[in-house]
């Protein structure tokens, strides 16, 4: 090797900057929520691709969007905007047009794209936790709050949508369907 390699060793590698060059410990609740959001944002993607219907992979391409614009509330001034939020709801209009709702508990992990979205659903559901716990010291806004709280639903519709209403279903004793 050669070269100065002084300048990747002098560094704290515990800490990192924010957008404004601010040093935060990695293990902060800004950067935590912001690593979950990564998590599930990288599940979303690995959905898409093995995804066999067209508009389950526009709308996860759009979703992803907007995750690297929720991202930087976690690291900046930068909020989602009402605008955001009213597009989820739109998305979500438009899958309980395309779906059938099954009338009890499903197995919704038949194929690939549907098990990434299980996961990324189970992940997108930790990183709103996480952000009511920021939204309520003042960190986060609300707004990103409720898009999280609406992309859960919004990935669960996608996914009976994957598995095109061949539903099994979980029977439980004395539970009916």
């Amino acid at each position: 090797m050669s070269g100065d390699l002084s300048r990747y060793s002098n560094k704290d590698v515990r800490k990192t900057h924010l957008l404004d060059r601010t040093l935060v410990d990695k293990d902060s609740e800004l950067i935590e929520g912001l690593g979950i959001l990564d998590e599930a944002n990288a599940f979303i993607g690995l959905a898409r691709v093995f995804s066999k219907n067209e508009m389950v992979r526009e709308y996860l391409q759009k979703v992803q969007r907007v995750i690297f614009k929720a991202g930087l509330e976690f690291v900046s001034d930068t909020k989602l905007e009402e605008e955001d939020y009213l597009d989820i709801l739109r998305m979500i209009q438009d899958f309980e047009r395309a779906v059938k709702k099954p009338k009890g508990f499903v197995l919704l992990e038949k194929n690939e794209s549907g098990a990434m979205l299980s996961v990324a659903r189970a992940v997108v559901r930790r990183a709103e936790r996480g952000a009511v716990r920021l939204q309520k010291a003042g960190k986060v806004s609300l707004t990103l709050v409720e898009w999280l709280n609406k992309l859960s639903y919004l990935l669960y519709l996608m996914n009976l949508k994957e598995i095109e209403e061949e539903y099994s279903y979980i029977e439980f004793e004395g539970l009916e369907k």
